[in-house]
């Protein structure tokens, strides 16, 4: 199966394909349109919120600051989180990743994917789709798996609470400092249980609040009001409620970073487009 089979029209629902130059991709029976940029499929054309807009202004610099931080970054990165960059639960969260897959994989947020190259450099065989809102950070992405001969990864700019995706078209998905930012938490959990097929897997990890007091104030007073943290925002307790319909297998925390492994569970009610 092709990867574009395994996508559908965010609007209509229907099956997507692509024209002959690989520059534009149309929807069956429709004359909705939505064009390759870069390598990046586009769902979202114009649109344009609070948190695209901050993550496109820092995707120059956006790899730096969570891999190679400055010492006063370093500094302020261990007053504010208790570490001093973000590979201290980074690697944790992606050794609950398999050792070998040739599933579908789907990576959202996907980042620029610096910390994820490597792990997916391993899966060959794998057909990975990451997903994120903002284009600059997507074209980073694209540029660094191109770097590093990635040809099974394929990005899209697309609303994680409405994605491009089948029903049951993944077998393991993956979101790294997804529920922080998504903006409507409930529905984007709702849209990974429709697209993740029956017993797949779901890796996660973000921010809980009221674990450590200095990340609060920080997500309050600056990421939230800059567009990095979109509330409400939950505690570690309230993720087994949040993920409705998976059996969380395990997880556990860095200071105000949780993690989970779960599992989709056998009775689903797959939502259909509204």
């Amino acid at each position: 199966m092709e990867w574009i089979d395994l996508l559908r029209c965010p609007r209509t629902g229907g099956k997507l394909q692509l024209d002959s130059d690989a520059k534009t991709v149309l929807v069956e029976h429709s004359d909705i349109t939505y064009p390759v940029i870069d390598g990046v499929v586009d769902f979202c054309g114009s649109t344009r919120d609070k948190v695209s807009m901050a993550y496109d202004k820092v995707a120059d610099r956006y790899d730096a600051i969570l891999t190679r931080p400055r010492m006063l970054t370093r500094i302020c990165n261990t007053v504010v989180w208790g570490f001093s960059d973000d590979r201290t639960y980074a690697d944790t969260v992606l050794s609950y990743l398999p050792s070998e897959f040739e599933g579908v994989l789907l990576d959202v947020p996907v980042g620029t994917g610096v910390f994820t190259s490597p792990f997916y450099a391993k899966f060959p065989k794998a057909i990975i789709i990451g997903v994120d809102l903002s284009m600059n950070i997507l074209k980073t992405a694209a540029e660094r798996f191109e770097r590093d001969g990635l040809k099974n990864v394929f990005l899209l700019r697309a609303d994680a609470a409405n994605l491009p995706l089948r029903n049951d078209a993944v077998d393991l998905v993956l979101s790294m400092n997804g529920w922080h930012v998504f903006a409507d938490k409930q529905r984007t959990a709702a849209e990974i249980a429709r697209v993740l097929r029956k017993q797949g897997t779901l890796v996660a990890c973000g921010y809980v609040k009221d674990a450590r007091k200095l990340s609060d104030w920080f997500v309050r007073h600056f990421g939230a009001r800059n567009g990095f943290f979109n509330p409400p925002f939950f505690e570690q307790a309230d993720l087994a409620a949040h993920f409705k319909g998976f059996t969380i297998i395990r997880e556990g925390s860095v200071k105000s970073l949780a993690y989970l492994e779960a599992l989709k569970e056998a009775k689903q009610k797959d939502r259909t487009i509204e």
